[in-house]
């Protein structure tokens, strides 16, 4: 029987929180669902696949174990996961996130309906805490158009969750954006540009993250040191970097111009980072600024205004002052 949805889960280095999102996955539906695991060369993969395979043999579920040939990468082991999947649609995960309780039934259930939309997304609840992301309101149908992705591009950020048509997205080619990391953005942008999309209010996914970091580590990543470092707030500037790359080729490759509302979005929302950097001290504010104004987006007034108020006042007075602004643009958001 052919799955109606293949829950595409990436796998790199990361045993004990595969096999967590694997035993997360709970649906009524076990029929209409495949679970297939790619997993990337990492040093762990044998035993990885020994792990995977004894869960398979006792679960009701159908699980797929795959390997790649050789370490392709973050965006190129999505693409491999489209390849591989025989799910109309596809819901990606995150080897260290989990699939939230009760979500997938209504999932499967409208993917039988027969709607014809080429992405659909929830909101993500943060592990250990009430905290939403992704809160878009009420279910609702998303329409197909430019303004569709210029206003919700930063629900792609976190690819678990997202789950696309197979059929639609079949045709992008993943390695055009090796060691990019957004490869989901593209297809995201893409599917809501033509196809439009559906909004589940429900979350359908906890955000755990607390696995090894693959990137800049595994064999295919070129080794960059600062994508690795997580902890460091400079490692999100890296990120955004290539971030903003991936929109430029979507604007290249549709004619629209996504980058200019991501830029005004950006600039409203740079204020965590900034203050992050200042609690660090001025030499080192002042060299995340730098790199900030490295961007290649055009940066908006309210930036300058951010650098300025924390670089004279500190993060603990600055953070209250525009502790109203900040809600305003979370709303917004």
């Amino acid at each position: 029987m052919k799955p109606v949805l293949t829950i595409g889960i990436t796998s790199y280095n990361r045993v004990n929180e595969l096999i967590r999102c694997i035993k997360s996955i709970k649906t009524k539906y076990i029929d209409d669902i495949e679970i297939l695991i790619s997993e990337d060369k990492s040093p762990l993969s044998l035993e990885i696949k020994t792990r995977v395979e004894r869960l398979a043999n006792t679960s009701k579920y159908n699980i797929r174990f795959t390997t790649n040939e050789k370490n392709l990468g973050y965006d190129m082991n999505l693409g491999a996961i489209i390849k591989k999947s025989r799910g109309d649609f596809i819901f990606f995960m995150s080897d260290d996130d989990m699939v939230a309780r009760n979500s997938l039934d209504e999932i499967v259930e409208f993917i039988k309906k027969g709607k014809d939309v080429g992405v659909m997304y929830a909101p993500f609840r943060y592990a250990g805490t009430k905290k939403k992301d992704r809160v878009r309101g009420e279910n609702h149908f998303i329409p197909f158009g430019e303004n569709s992705a210029q206003k919700l591009i930063y629900d792609s950020i976190l690819f678990s969750g997202l789950i696309f048509k197979k059929e639609y997205i079949e045709k992008y080619d993943s390695s055009r954006f090796k060691n990019i990391n957004y490869f989901q953005v593209y297809i995201f942008l893409q599917m809501l540009l033509h196809h439009g999309g559906y909004y589940f209010s429900r979350p359908s996914v906890i955000c755990i993250g607390d696995g090894e970091n693959a990137y800049g580590v595994s064999e295919s990543s070129g080794g960059n040191k600062i994508l690795a470092n997580r902890k460091s707030v400079k490692s999100n500037l890296e990120f955004n970097k290539t971030l903003i790359k991936a929109i430029r080729m979507f604007d290249k490759d549709e004619h629209t111009n996504v980058l200019k509302s991501f830029s005004k979005q950006y600039s409203l929302h740079s204020y965590s980072g900034l203050s992050i950097a200042r609690r660090e001290g001025v030499t080192y504010y002042n060299e995340y600024w730098k790199i900030f104004k490295g961007l290649d987006i055009k940066i908006y007034p309210i930036v300058y205004i951010y650098y300025v108020v924390l670089l004279v006042l500190g993060s603990k007075i600055s953070d209250f002052m525009f502790s109203g602004v900040r809600k305003l643009v979370k709303k917004e958001r």
